[in-house]
């Protein structure tokens, strides 16, 4: 097997400037900026054609592993070329996608690409990135509940924490909306709480002193926190189907006037997809990758609870459908009735590959 170094030397990873492009970026972001900031701003540039190297908007976190897999294992074996950039929010992707900044990228399932969709702009999701569970992201303080035991007792009915502070990292984005799930599970919701908008590491210290009663991390920060004693998570995994958190994002014209590139990516993400389905995300390998990517301690991510996705990249859409309701009712979409998820998802380059 090839080596994480071999891999690396296949595709380009830099740091990108993304500055928002007229009126369309402002109609993808309207009510829905997240809190964790854009990009550093920079010069417009052109997206990729057939020959050119596909331009992936890419976050710096592990669950960004099947995008890191496919650009650095499996884009050769499919035949194409890819440029892997970081960018700092799921927003910048989401716009960045839709205004041809970029060809393709991810981000959570948010309020973001559901106005960007409403509004006519050429971005759908294609493909799932990664599903989780409730149980996996929602973390009491350890001021409120000293251990798992007494964070599980807590959860049993925290209707007395009405006007107490829960956090997640962003407004609009899909860990809200876990949130809202995790809230009404111990008999609160998001309307009876202050919600503060905290970046994932920020929460661990708010978690130890207690400026918060819960928040919603993404891994590997919930284990950080138990690992430090700062937080417990009450639930354990379940064992049943996750749900989809994030997902592939293309931009449709680009897709459209380059099949073989967008067929030929969707090729090599849907073998990373599979690899991790049945190995795992904590190989010594993926470890590496993320490590590469992230700079996270692959010990701490040997630790964290897994993250999950299908190898034949299927997608609940009734279970997505939660989120986009959750949304609604939160009055962060810029339209008035549900659009049904059909319109949201494009799945013909996954079926193309699929022979679906």
């Amino acid at each position: 097997m090839n080596t994480t170094a071999e891999f690396a030397s296949r595709s380009t990873r830099r740091w990108t400037a993304f500055a928002a492009v007229g009126v369309t970026a402002a109609l993808v972001l309207a009510g829905c900026a997240e809190g964790d900031g854009m990009g550093n701003g920079g010069e417009d540039e052109s997206t990729g054609g057939d020959g050119e190297a596909i331009q992936i908007a890419y976050l710096a976190t592990g669950s960004s592993l099947p995008m890191f897999l496919t650009a650095e294992k499996y884009a050769e074996e499919a035949g194409v070329d890819v440029e892997m950039i970081e960018v700092t929010s799921g927003n910048d992707a989401i716009t960045g996608v839709a205004t041809g900044q970029y060809d393709a990228g991810f981000a959570g399932i948010g309020s973001a690409a559901y106005n960007a969709v409403a509004e006519g702009l050429p971005v759908r999701y294609v493909a799932p990135m990664h599903a989780g569970y409730v149980e996996d992201y929602f973390i009491l303080s350890s001021e409120y509940g000293g251990s798992s035991d007494e964070a599980a007792d807590l959860a049993e009915d925290m209707s007395d924490y009405a006007g107490e502070t829960f956090a997640v990292n962003a407004p609009g984005v899909v860990t809200e909306a876990v949130l809202g799930f995790a809230l009404e599970r111990v008999n609160l919701s998001v309307s009876e709480v202050e919600v503060e908008y905290i970046p994932f590491p920020d929460q661990v210290p708010a978690l130890a002193n207690g400026g918060i009663v819960g928040g919603v991390l993404s891994e590997p920060f919930p284990t950080q926190a138990e690992n430090n004693g700062s937080g417990y998570r009450p639930w354990e995994t379940p064992d049943e189907p996750p749900m989809p958190f994030t997902g592939i994002l293309y931009n449709t014209d680009w897709a459209e006037a380059n099949p073989d590139q967008a067929e030929g990516y969707m090729e090599a993400y849907q073998m990373a997809a599979e690899e991790l389905d049945t190995g795992g995300w904590d190989t010594p390998e993926m470890l590496d990758l993320i490590e590469q990517y992230t700079g996270a301690d692959p010990e701490i991510v040997a630790q964290s609870r897994q993250h999950h996705i299908d190898g034949e990249l299927h997608v609940d859409l009734d279970r997505v459908l939660e989120l986009q309701e959750f949304y609604m009712e939160q009055g962060s979409l810029n339209y008035d009735e549900i659009i049904p998820e059909e319109e949201i998802w494009d799945f013909s380059w996954r079926d193309a590959v699929l022979g679906d």
